[in-house]
């Protein structure tokens, strides 16, 4: 097609990309703000709960506490988009009781992600065509697509703006103006986005100092530190609205765990692709870390990289080869001198870039799943560096920036149009599939049934006889699609919940937390609230005359409602195997208040003594083996006792090893394994007494020999 902006073939690419590329990708069904129940699901549930009970029991100006109660959360740490909640909040009471702006926020990210992609390439474009082909290209990234998860990382249009600002606008009024709207939305959105934009943000700043210290310009030295005092106030202010400051920390663990790994760029980690064969990444890197350019853009990288080999450098002073390079500007555009300007501020970044590779990839260099290298870090920097745990994320500028480099590259060539298009039709084949998988996240929206599980309209009668509801364990990942039903129902009815999971933890509300868990492992329990199991496991002896079945939930009813559901079925665990132990499985039952929450695979002591209730109804006269696969924190010597009688001493290390332990003749009543961990700390360093020692991640009681 000719580079024309006068044909209704142009005005009907321009105006319907973005609606185009919205129904390819979601349900349209999303867009209505009254259907909800798509939304109980994955990270959706906490972000469209935490507006949830924020418009149903705020308890501050950015602060809700029916969930996670007492201690409450921030709309900023249940990711429940600041830049909305807190607009909508003032209208709750003229909006329906269900009400969620998730799935009109992707159409909205989507269009604006289009509209910064054009802005950014029509500067440098030799034609209209060749502007939406290139904004077309920086709208077809996977990585885009696959945050739709998280619907607040969504917002890479902040990344594109960002490097508008940072290539395109000149003047100094145009870039204070743009980088303290850009960093305050980013504030108000999320705050890995905002390190991003702040990273580009840095670098514009370091290139406007250069020229002005060396002219010693002090008038516009002040007011380059005049803007940047106020970019920084009003993001410091967004961060604060947000609740940003709310007494969470916003350090974590995890940094190495979730980074990129080398292959990152072109290994799809088993998604749907053309080259989806190449081993998997590990599972947490391969989500946080997915940064799988497609086959249409590693070509273009590919070819700007070749096209770039065979001649020098563009800047103002080089020389184009003419055999790679059109001299001859389209419809009278002069595009190579600010093409040559645009190569010449990649300089600067280029340094901010480096830095956010290093950063994505972290401390554990990884390739197809395998670790190369695992550096160790200094116990104080772990903390800091937390604060990006998801670091892989980092990578998303660096990729944004060298598909824009690499189109300008390509805008330069004689043959731009024969290349743009077979990139666009490569990049637009490779994602066919990647699309159905992406769409099919949304698909729920098509039926509005809300509550899926717990369904029966007694739940209504419990919570209203309920002064507070409880989940036991208070670990909503055991199985969140569950807990979100139940909270949805509560926070609905302003009944406050105890827990919640933040986008960091609250070391308050994780005391109080594990502080009523114990209680209930002891047989406490008030008569006037609700325990809601997520993993079924028998209560204490003083407890089981109150437990119930409803929906094939586990529940201890308020004594108000004490018929509500029917007596359970205590299940029966399997003899003579070796069984995984998971937060979600009955197998994780029988650990009391010594040990830590279950995670998705093992469960750690919490301290350097703990007992193990085995939940079977086999009496230790009749068992004969307890096999054990463990592991420790660190080098240590393991005291083991069964029922009270020594049976071995054990020296574990980091890696698993699986024991069999003869059950002692006499022995009787429940099996009981006792654990003392001697584990020696490290010179100048003692060990808390409350830090995590030892890992069960398999048990198997055996009858036979």
């Amino acid at each position: 097609m000719p580079d024309s902006t006068q044909t209704s073939y142009y005005r009907l690419a321009l105006f319907g990309t973005p609606v185009l590329l919205f129904l390819v990708f979601f349900n349209p069904a999303i867009l209505d703000p009254t259907n909800i129940g798509w939304l109980m699901h994955g990270d959706w549930g906490q972000h469209f709960l935490g507006w949830h009970a924020y418009r149903n029991g705020a308890d501050g100006f950015n602060h809700q506490d029916l969930l996670a109660h007492p201690t409450g959360l921030s709309i900023l740490y249940t990711d429940s988009n600041p830049l909305f909640s807190l607009p909508l909040k003032l209208i709750s009471p003229f909006l329906p009781a269900n009400f969620q702006f998730i799935g009109p926020w992707f159409l909205l990210c989507l269009c604006l992600h289009y509209v910064f992609a054009l802005r950014l390439m029509e500067r440098y474009a030799p034609g209209a065509w060749s502007a939406l082909g290139g904004a077309l290209l920086l709208c077809l990234l996977p990585t885009l697509y696959n945050r739709i998860g998280h619907d607040t990382l969504f917002a890479h249009w902040l990344i594109l703006w960002s490097l508008y600002i940072f290539f395109v606008v000149e003047t100094p009024r145009g870039k204070a103006t743009g980088w303290a709207a850009n960093l305050t939305l980013a504030s108000l959105i999320h705050p890995y986005l905002l390190i991003m934009c702040l990273f580009i943000w840095a670098a514009d700043q370091w290139q406007a100092v250069q020229p002005l210290r060396r002219t010693r310009d002090l008038k516009a030295l002040s007011a380059l530190a005049i803007s940047a005092v106020i970019s920084a106030g009003l993001c410091l202010t967004a961060l604060w609205a947000g609740g940003a400051f709310s007494g969470t920390s916003p350090a974590g663990d995890g940094f190495g765990i979730y980074s990129m790994g080398l292959d990152g760029p072109f290994n799809p980690s088993g998604l749907p692709s053309f080259l989806s064969f190449l081993p998997r990444q590990e599972a947490r890197q391969g989500f946080e870390g997915f940064q799988y350019l497609g086959a249409g853009l590693l070509v273009l990288v590919g070819a700007a990289w070749w096209m770039t080999r065979r001649t020098k450098t563009l800047t103002t002073d080089s020389t184009l080869d003419p055999e790679i390079f059109s001299i001859t500007e389209p419809q009278g555009q002069d595009t190579q001198a600010v093409t040559a300007r645009a190569f010449d501020r990649a300089r600067t970044l280029k340094w901010v870039l480096i830095a956010l590779s290093v950063l994505a990839v972290s401390t554990k260099i990884q390739i197809f799943g395998k670790t190369l290298i695992d550096i160790p870090l200094p116990e104080a920097v772990v903390p800091v560096l937390g604060v990006i745990r998801a670091s892989g994320r980092l990578f998303w500028p660096v990729a944004y920036t060298l598909i824009f480099l690499s189109l300008l590259v390509l805008y330069r060539s004689p043959k731009r149009t024969i290349w743009l298009g077979l990139i666009v039709g490569l990049q637009i084949l490779d994602l066919g599939i990647f699309a159905g998988y992406v769409k099919g996240l949304t698909a729920r929206a098509s039926d509005r049934t809300i509550v899926s599980i717990a369904k029966s309209p007694q739940w209504t009668q419990l919570i209203a006889a309920s002064a507070q509801v409880n989940f036991v364990p208070p670990d909503p990942h055991i199985n969140t699609d569950r807990f979100y039903n139940v909270a949805y129902r509560a926070v609905s009815a302003k009944v406050p919940v105890t827990t919640m999971y933040g986008a960091r933890p609250d070391i308050r509300q994780q005391r109080l937390e594990m502080e009523g868990y114990s209680r209930f492992l002891k047989g406490e329990a008030a008569p006037d609230q609700l325990y809601v199991y997520l993993n079924p496991c028998p209560p204490p002896p003083a407890l089981r005359a109150r437990l119930r079945e409803l929906d094939g939930y586990w529940i201890l009813p308020p004594l108000r409602a004490a018929s509500v559901g029917h007596a359970p079925v205590y299940p029966t665990l399997p003899l003579n195997a070796m069984q995984t132990v998971a937060r979600d499985k009955p197998t994780a039952c029988g650990f009391g208040a010594d040990w830590a929450l279950p995670e998705e695979a093992g469960i750690w002591t919490q301290g350097s003594r703990a007992v193990f209730l085995l939940p079977t109804d086999i009496d230790a006269s009749a068992a004969r083996q307890v096999r054990l696969t463990l592991n420790a924190r660190r080098p240590s010597q393991v005291t083991v006792s069964i029922n009270d009688k020594k049976v071995a001493t054990l020296l574990l290390s980091k890696k698993p090893s699986t024991h069999s332990l003869a059950v002692p003749a006499g022995a009787s009543g429940p099996v009981r394994v006792s654990f003392v961990v001697n584990d020696p700390p490290a010179p100048g360093k003692p060990v808390p007494e409350d830090l995590k020692r030892l890992k069960i991640s398999q048990w198997g009681l055996f009858t036979a020999p």
